[in-house]
């Protein structure tokens, strides 16, 4: 079968699915092409007469122009010869090397692809496995739960809310301590407390006997739930000493489960009601989205700074106050660059919101692709549940230690009490990095599996005949979600795994050179900070080129099912072939739903903000909820993103199989109208 030939499938009238479905046929359906704009009906007639001229060529082998260029079975003459073709509109003059790439008939048949990145992923989840029990099985939740929200005494016992511990000689005993109702303002008071001192025999009960025991106070000011001495100047010190600041951070997660789930099921509603907005009224969504956003932004911006701010907010927790500072200021600095990026991307935005009519009319044939959304929603809870679990754990694990401790006291001179402390284990917080890692990954790629459903059925929609009378598309598929679903499970969890895991490795070498080059600003080295510069930059360019490539090497796969490698190796050559509209092409879909990522986040962390009033550490809850709700929104706005994203490129896809710009043999007429008047240099249009 040559392989300019459509599938068999799209010729059968019987509506089955096909053994080894190919979305991407070669040749028009029996329609007359398309014929591109012209500013006089001269100019419509005699472009008209070429085109029929031209013909779809004939079957009998192939044929030469007469510039040399061999030209194969049913591949018809571009308007314009080869060498004005490649000068002005590059596409056009590729269009054979394009369409040879392209495994077309019998050769369209789907198989697994990168297999060996599937057995991978398999592999570091089997090793996040083991590293979660490793957690769950480590003496930690309860001691340090314990230890980390209210503080606990010398024996172990938590203090409670309200109480602090002071510590009579923290230099000498710093795992010594006992609860006060209030921190002594003054030195020089009487703080009386009963101890059971080592030593002194024990009753029947086989406990030691309390026995007063006094302590000359020294001026110390709360912090915390610990009492500070006020002399010490450097508050570091107290803080390695008196508590972990890094773990009490991390420890509030596991305090906010109810305010966790709360913002989830949020979040769920928020994206689902955008979604529905989005679809009966896109541009008038957009605009009140970005009033929203930016009263949002002006808003939490505004409580954190009153709470920054105002002394008796977190007057006890400086650390906690530093980070409500932090916050503040990043959250105006991000309300004064909305405003700005809104104004900027005004044009795209309302562009955006004009596709957003084309990608309706396409899922309104593929109804059943609103249900992909929830189950990713799905499976993002379980992973949100699972990361924070390991997450708690990993950073509470430790070990109870006691030892007797010899004290200095004003009555008697000197005690020597039995202590408890906790000791946390760092060494195992570091493979945090790799736990994160995996948690990154494996969401990744829980959204690119929908991505990938979406863009395979999208292709088979547009790559469908259209009945002239209805303007509806003719799927020859019985049910195209059902095989997108299936022909993603089936095969292409690999390249899945693979696309997810590409860019983030290069995003780690270029932290580094800024790690360099943060280092460098104190050694004052110009040339290394000069090279470092130049390394950050390059990386960055090739990390956003590789990234936009694995984009397209992504969608590619969905149309045609190869394997990573090949559908990169033809999306690069896509890419190099429509560089003049490529940058117009490449971000019209994420213009059309940035902004509901960015009001179900905002509005999802106001919420949480409002609810985790009583935590102690809410930041990093609402760090944890942003996350949450930008991948939950990302799953839902993804339908649109990736529905505009693959009409753009299927158009241009098209357009390069069927004589060049202004050929688009499968494209609806809205579609190319659009193309045309947002999308195309004026010149192209009249080409």
């Amino acid at each position: 079968m040559s392989s300019s030939s459509p599938p068999a499938w799209f010729q059968s009238p019987a509506p089955q699915p096909p053994r080894s479905p190919a979305f991407l046929p070669t040749r028009a359906p029996a329609r007359t092409p398309p014929i591109a704009d012209s500013d006089s009906d001269d100019d419509d007639r005699r472009t008209a007469a070429r085109l029929l001229a031209g013909g779809y060529g004939d079957d009998g082998g192939a044929s030469s122009d007469s510039d040399g260029t061999t030209r194969h079975v049913n591949e018809r003459s571009p308007l314009l010869s080869g060498a004005t073709a490649g000068a002005l509109s590059p596409s056009t003059g590729s269009a054979s090397q394009l369409r040879r790439s392209f495994r077309g008939g019998a050769r369209a048949k789907r198989g697994c692809t990168d297999v060996l990145f599937l057995g991978l992923f398999a592999a570091y989840w089997a090793g996040m496995v083991a590293l979660g029990v490793v957690a769950f099985t480590r003496e930690s939740s309860v001691g340090f739960a314990k230890y980390i929200q209210d503080g606990v005494d010398f024996s172990g016992r938590a203090c409670g809310a309200g109480r602090f511990v002071y510590f009579p000689d923290f230099r000498a005993n710093p795992d010594f301590g006992f609860c006060v109702d209030a921190c002594p303002a003054a030195a020089g008071q009487d703080l009386v407390v009963q101890l059971p001192l080592a030593g002194a025999g024990r009753d029947d009960n086989g406990s030691l006997p309390l026995q007063p025991v006094t302590f000359k106070s020294y001026a110390t000011h709360a912090w915390t739930y610990a009492c500070a001495p006020a002399e010490v100047k450097n508050e570091a010190v107290m803080i390695a000493q008196l508590q972990d600041t890094i773990g009490r951070f991390v420890g509030a997660l596991g305090e906010c489960w109810q305010v966790l789930s709360i913002c989830c099921g949020v979040t769920l509603v928020l994206a689902t009601l955008y979604l529905v907005f989005l679809r009966y009224c896109g541009c008038f969504t957009v605009f009140l989205s970005a009033v929203g956003i930016q009263g949002i932004l002006a808003y939490a911006s505004y409580r954190l700074l009153v709470a920054a701010s105002n002394p008796a907010y977190y007057s006890d927790d400086p650390a906690m106050r530093s980070s409500l500072q932090l916050g503040a200021v990043v959250l105006s600095c991000s309300a004064i660059l909305f405003l700005v990026l809104a104004f900027s991307m005004l044009p795209r935005l309302i562009l955006g919101a004009g596709f957003i009519t084309h990608a309706s009319r396409a899922l309104s044939q593929l109804k059943k692709l609103l249900v992909v959304p929830f189950i990713s929603y799905a499976l993002l809870i379980l992973l949100f549940w699972w990361g924070i679990s390991v997450t708690v754990c990993l950073f509470s694990a430790g070990e109870t230690s006691s030892r007797v401790a010899t004290v200095a006291a004003s009555s008697p001179p000197s005690v020597r009490v039995e202590t408890e402390s906790f000791r946390v284990d760092t060494r195992l917080r570091w493979l945090f990095l790799y736990h994160a890692w995996g948690i990154y990954w494996t969401a990744t790629f829980v959204l690119s599996i929908g991505e990938m459903i979406t863009a395979t059925a999208v292709s088979v929609w547009y790559f469908s005949s259209e009945d002239r009378i209805t303007s509806r598309k003719v799927i020859r598929l019985v049910d195209p979600v059902a095989y997108a679903i299936t022909s993603t499970f089936k095969f292409h969890l690999g390249t899945l795994a693979l696309s997810s895991a590409l860019v983030t490795p290069i995003e780690w070498v270029r932290s580094f050179f800024v790690y360099l080059e943060d280092k460098n600003d104190y050694d004052s080295n110009p040339v290394t900070e000069m090279l470092a510069k130049c390394c950050c930059c390059c990386i960055w360019i090739f990390k956003s080129c590789l990234k936009f490539i694995c984009k397209e090497a992504f969608y590619v796969t969905a149309i045609q099912g190869s394997s990573f490698y090949p559908s990169a190796k033809l999306a690069s050559t896509l890419i190099g072939s429509n560089l003049l509209r490529i940058g117009a092409l490449s971000r019209v879909g994420y213009a059309s739903v940035l902004l509901g990522k960015l009001i179900v986040c905002t509005v999802t962390c106001l919420i949480g903000w409002l609810l985790l009033q009583d935590i102690s550490s809410p930041l990093l809850p609402v760090l944890a909820i942003l996350v949450f709700s930008y991948g939950v929104a990302h799953a839902f706005m993804t339908i649109y993103e990736t529905t505009v994203n693959m009409l753009l490129l299927c158009f241009t896809l098209d357009e390069n199989m069927h004589g060049g710009r202004g050929n688009a043999a499968y494209a609806p007429a809205p579609l190319i109208q659009s193309v045309n008047h947002h999308l195309r240099p004026k010149w192209q249009t009249v080409l």
